[in-house]
């Protein structure tokens, strides 16, 4: 199954919208999902990037810009999610 996605919930324009992101180790990329739709890739290939250096992938939903934050670290990946340069709090489990 791989490890566990990290999800938000954001509303934008009175819609709400349901944002995942994971890593699928095996493929070494890191998918983002809005509303079970792909709404981008990334690399995540073990060691691709440096603990010491994130990476950022944008993305839209309904014209509004947001950011996925990608911070490795030694047990794999964080991911953070920004809204107009502001941080987006993951869902509870």
């Amino acid at each position: 199954m791989g490890p566990k996605p990290t999800k938000w919930t954001v509303t934008v324009n009175g819609t709400v919208h349901k944002v995942q992101v994971r890593r699928k180790p095996w493929l070494a990329i890191g998918e983002i999902k809005v509303d079970d739709k792909v709404a981008g890739m990334f690399a995540a290939k073990a060691m691709s990037i440096t603990i010491f250096n994130y990476r950022q992938h944008p993305f839209e939903i309904d014209d509004e810009m947001f950011i996925v934050v990608i911070k490795p670290n030694f047990f794999g990946y964080k991911f953070d999610l920004m809204r107009n340069g502001e941080l987006v709090e993951p869902d509870a489990d």
